[in-house]
């Protein structure tokens, strides 16, 4: 059995005071310590509930690099990106990235997003979110697994498009769905 830690990047739940970087990256070097398999960063631009002031969240990716960089041992996962926040070709090379910075310890968790407030603040199209999703993985999956892709749908595009350099893994990186 693998057991993994949740890290929460997120103003703090109740006076909404900013979470540093440095109280996140230790958190993940403890977890490291304590034995932990692996840490999760969720992938969210804000948090807004009626009623509520808006917290703030930290980007995933910016800080899953750094964490890639602060830590040696852990697997490092998203639990899991919101596929409509950004190109799943872009998303693809970022994994690759992510995944070499940290030796081949990245899990890829992708979802198809469900936080209407954060696409309305970010500009982002809310609508067919199943089907930009089911394109997307025909993306996302070759890019990583192959290194390549020729794909043009109704939502993405990725014309013969190369993942290079390859990362760690031949492979690519475990894809969590």
């Amino acid at each position: 059995m693998k057991i993994g830690l949740m890290v929460f990047t997120a103003n703090d739940r109740y006076d909404n005071s900013k979470r540093s970087y440095e109280s996140i990256r230790a958190i993940a070097q403890q977890s490291e310590k304590d034995g932990f398999d692996s840490i999760w960063l969720a992938d969210h631009l804000l948090y807004r509930n009626p009623g509520e002031p808006t917290r703030g969240i930290w980007e995933c990716w910016t800080t899953l690099a750094a964490l890639a960089e602060a830590t040696k041992r852990v697997e490092l996962g998203t639990l899991v990106v919101c596929n409509s926040f950004r190109n799943p070709a872009i998303l693809a090379k970022m994994t690759t990235t992510v995944d070499e910075i940290s030796h081949g310890r990245l899990i890829l968790g992708v979802g198809a997003g469900w936080n209407e407030p954060e696409y309305q603040a970010f500009g982002l199209p809310f609508d067919h979110r199943v089907d930009r999703f089911e394109e997307a993985l025909q993306i996302i999956k070759p890019m990583l697994r192959e290194g390549h892709v020729d794909f043009a749908g109704r939502y993405y595009q990725a014309r013969n498009c190369e993942d290079a350099p390859r990362g760690p893994r031949q492979q690519g990186p475990p894809l969590m769905v």
